[in-house]
């Protein structure tokens, strides 16, 4: 079991301007963790402002849809920047996030995201990342979006086995909110570059215990979601004992990634979360 830190567990002091997305590694391996998960959406210049945080979640359909991203900064400049900064700070990174969609069926649309895509891609790979987090995009019940799934994802396989990485789509928003759905995408696609990034907050209340033994035998990265933790120190939302059995016992090694969505100090958050998997790993 490798446990890493997500950069999202800094999305406070990142919103609030306290930190860059290059100052994430040296704050995780100060933490005491050796692997990080950093994301396409804060490859920005500046932090969006509250207002433009607010129009952007307007304007994508408000909750349950992620806000629509500033625009991101792939220059060779920033690039080499964060990667010189996880160098430095001597950790490793297990992934390299980003939202997609892949679901478009406008022909001009869908070229623009297999060009955002393809970016991804080489990024990863100049970063040092084994792994690309994707998301669906789409509608939640949309039977003909999964077929378009999969033919996306088959069309931009050459690039991403040439690249020698994997896909890990995340159960989100849209088409992916039905575990359901992304399962069948990944068993359509049988391959082995092609997965699920299994997230344990992304589900339905009441549905995490039949979402997570539904992907988890799919999962090639899992997202250690935490959001708060009661008296006693479990999460409060998460039944973590279940949820790490329930993965353990389908056999999965690779890294469970901590991603602190609570508002509080990022440190006292990750610390927990990492408690907790410890505590019910092994358990």
């Amino acid at each position: 079991m490798k446990l890493a830190v997500s950069a999202w567990s800094f999305h406070t002091p990142l919103y609030a301007g306290k930190l860059c997305q290059a100052d994430v590694p040296a704050e995780v391996a100060a933490l005491g963790f050796r692997h990080v998960e950093l994301l396409e959406m804060f490859l920005w210049r500046k932090p969006p402002g509250i207002l433009q945080r607010a129009l952007r979640r307007a304007r994508s359909g408000g909750i349950g849809k992620p806000p629509l991203p500033p625009t991101v900064d792939y220059s060779r400049d920033t690039l080499n920047e964060l990667r010189g900064a996880r160098l430095r700070a001597g950790t490793q990174l297990v992934c390299w996030a980003v939202d997609t969609d892949l679901t478009i069926a406008d022909a001009d649309t869908r070229r623009a995201q297999l060009s955002h895509v393809a970016t991804a891609i080489e990024a990863a790979r100049f970063l040092g990342a084994p792994l690309l987090r994707i998301t669906t995009g789409g509608k939640e019940g949309d039977s003909a979006a999964v077929g378009q799934a999969v033919d996306t994802l088959r069309s931009v396989l050459p690039a991403v086995m040439a690249g020698g990485i994997k896909l890990a789509i995340e159960n989100h928003f849209g088409l992916s909110a039905d575990p359901h759905a992304l399962a069948e995408i990944v068993t359509a696609l049988n391959s082995p570059h092609v997965g699920v990034c299994l997230d344990l907050g992304n589900f339905r209340e009441g549905e995490v215990a039949e979402g997570v033994r539904l992907l988890a035998p799919h999962a090639i990265h899992v997202h250690a979601k935490s959001y708060a933790f009661g008296p006693d120190g479990e999460e409060t939302k998460i039944n973590y004992q279940a949820a790490m059995q329930t993965i353990r016992a389908v056999g999965y090694d690779g890294v469970l990634s901590i991603e602190f969505e609570g508002d509080g100090i990022p440190a006292d958050g990750i610390h927990k979360t990492k408690a907790l998997i410890e505590r019910y790993w092994n358990g």
